[in-house]
């Protein structure tokens, strides 16, 4: 394993889901969240924990590059197995995540089918940066 490279792939990947996270859910499905106001922390107690997030995801990256790392075969185009990584990846935690929490959580069908796809391609596109980065 280049242990350089898989440290690059992890702020690679720490960085494209914060991006992604970001545009998704500070953007795109805002409008969904204000809908259902008694659901969320209120934005100020949300900040003041904003820390367990940015902990969450430096715990995710590294272990999302490092096992990208460990399946990733030589002699192989990087971009073609970090997308399929992602795809697999994305199709088996997507599910799950969205749809359990629609269940558990009186959230619009909506909400939980954009959530769905939301994951789906952040894996994607994290399999794909950590697969452009990673290199033998």
């Amino acid at each position: 394993m280049n242990t350089k490279r898989w440290l690059l792939a992890s702020v690679a990947v720490l960085i494209a889901i914060a991006v992604m996270e970001f545009v998704i859910h500070g953007m795109l499905l805002s409008g969904l969240y204000r809908q259902t106001p008694s659901l969320w922390r209120p934005q100020a107690q949300m900040q003041q924990m904003a820390w367990i997030f940015w902990v969450g995801y430096l715990v995710f990256a590294p272990f999302f590059a490092l096992i990208y790392v460990k399946g990733h075969e030589k002699g192989k185009p990087g971009l073609g197995q970090g997308v399929r990584f992602g795809l697999y990846l994305g199709a088996m935690l997507s599910v799950m995540h969205s749809f359990v929490w629609y269940v558990i959580l009186p959230i619009p069908f909506a909400l939980a089918f954009y959530w769905f796809m939301a994951i789906f391609a952040e894996f994607i596109v994290a399999g794909a940066v950590a697969g452009l980065v990673y290199r033998e």
